[in-house]
């Protein structure tokens, strides 16, 4: 049974959210950090030297391990990035249900 969602916001609130500084500034830190990951990812599994400088060769379950959390970040990080849409929809969703009553 799925739950029902209440959203508090109104459509024109969340549009007004996306134009705001606030939104652009946390969009741009968000955009940095997938960015990171993705640099992450394209070098996860090369020998690299550790903070005692020493040669680090990672093994097999130490990449895909690595590569999991990786891909688990640029996931979450494209999510939020969604979730003003995602508000929206809902309430649009919301709207033709009650139209359709």
């Amino acid at each position: 049974m799925s739950e029902e969602k209440e959203i508090r916001s109104t459509k024109g609130e969340l549009e007004q959210f996306k134009e705001s500084m606030i939104w652009l500034d946390i969009v741009d830190e968000l955009t940095q950090l997938e960015a990171n990951a993705q640099r992450e990812y394209d070098i996860v599994g090369e020998p690299h030297v550790n903070d005692d400088d020493r040669l680090v060769i990672p093994n097999s379950s130490e990449t895909l391990i690595h590569l999991g959390d990786i891909k688990g970040r640029r996931k979450a990080v494209g999510y939020f990035l969604n979730i003003p849409d995602i508000l929206m929809q809902i309430l649009e969703v919301k709207k033709d249900e009650l139209r359709h009553k």
